[in-house]
């Protein structure tokens, strides 16, 4: 039965110019008739969300998505108090942001069901805040063949993540990245200890049939080292990681954002090399409901799992000084970080 939305107030989180700021509010009313109310319980900080702290992305606001929580009240009988859930923030419903002590997401029942997948039994929230980043990372997973040598330019969640997907797939792996710290530090996790990591200018002239790119933002430099890992024909260049609309690939007018954003596949020949340009952008349902499988299964290589890339844990208070700390000094937190939004 569906259950009125009490009068109370709550903690949140908010964009504001210069960085965010923690408020307390009523808890959100809902206008619509079909709405559901969520207790966030944990929540993941993602590179999407500190480029939105930023001001430097410029497509929908996703600020506080990697959310695990409880159904609290609801319009429907679909979500039952204490259900547990994350979200795709793919699918278009009006929501509040996960950071903070209520989420109200409103719109067509089909579609409150799509935002709000179950969290499988079991399956613990600190392994079950990866579900959105590892679906995206299964949408990409789709464009690498099984059994391939592989390259993962940036070793950030996203590639760590790609990382797990296609060891599962067959693949030999190779993650690749400019900072020696990054590698350093999951040299030491049962996760990554067996897969190959080399720093980028180290690379030399190994050559990998597919070359996924996962950094945060895509410059030339990176283009440059990703395409010279490809063959000299026959390669494939996976653009999983963020593009500026106007970045163009350095010698052509070829934009990268839009071939990853529609994910097309499109030939470049450039250099003396030919590659095919492979887009991959969000996740589908069936790419949460492969995530959620992944996630409530052990690994074949080692007893941890996920969950073991989490660095740090912050309050909702934590949050906001840890953001507007990385407004102030222009470094941003390395690794990823959960909040624990009732502490």
């Amino acid at each position: 039965m569906a259950v009125a939305m009490d009068e109370r107030w709550s903690r949140r989180l908010e964009l504001v110019p210069g960085g965010v700021r923690l408020t307390t509010c009523p808890w959100p009313r809902s206008t619509s008739p079909s709405w559901v109310l969520v207790s966030p319980q944990t929540v993941g900080l993602c590179s999407s969300d500190l480029k939105e702290v930023h001001r430097s992305r410029d497509v929908r606001s996703d600020f506080g998505h990697e959310m695990v929580g409880l159904v609290h009240s609801s319009s429907t009988d679909d979500f039952p108090p204490g259900l547990r859930v994350c979200l795709d923030p793919h699918i278009p419903v009006t929501r509040t942001t996960a950071f903070g002590e209520t989420a109200l997401l409103e719109g067509p029942p089909d579609q409150l069901r799509a935002a709000l997948p179950t969290v499988p039994d079991g399956t613990p929230d600190d392994r079950a805040v990866f579900t959105e980043p590892l679906a995206c990372a299964a949408h990409c997973a789709g464009n690498v063949p099984a059994g391939s040598q592989v390259a993962i330019i940036g070793a950030g969640t996203a590639g760590v993540l790609l990382t797990v997907l296609l060891r599962l797939k067959g693949c030999q792996v190779t993650l690749v990245n400019r900072s020696p710290e990054r590698l350093t530090a999951l040299s030491r996790t049962a996760l990554l200890r067996e897969v190959p990591k080399v720093l980028s200018r180290e690379v030399g002239t190994r050559t990998f049939s597919t070359v996924v790119v996962t950094t945060a933002s895509l410059d030339g430099a990176t283009f440059d080292s990703a395409w010279d890992l490809l063959p000299q024909d026959g390669g494939r260049l996976v653009l999983f990681g963020g593009i500026r609309p106007d970045w163009r690939v350095p010698g052509t007018q070829v934009l990268l954002d839009g071939i990853r954003r529609s994910e097309q596949m499109r030939e470049l020949e450039r250099g003396g090399r030919r590659a095919l340009l492979v887009g991959t952008h969000g996740a589908t349902g069936a790419d949460f409901a492969a995530a959620g499988a992944v996630l409530a299964a052990p690994l074949p290589w080692t007893t941890s799992h996920v969950e073991e890339l989490i660095v740090d844990r912050v309050t909702l208070p934590g949050l906001a000084a840890l953001l507007n700390d990385a407004v102030r000094t222009g470094r941003d937190p390395i690794g990823k970080h959960v909040v624990d939004i009732r502490r």
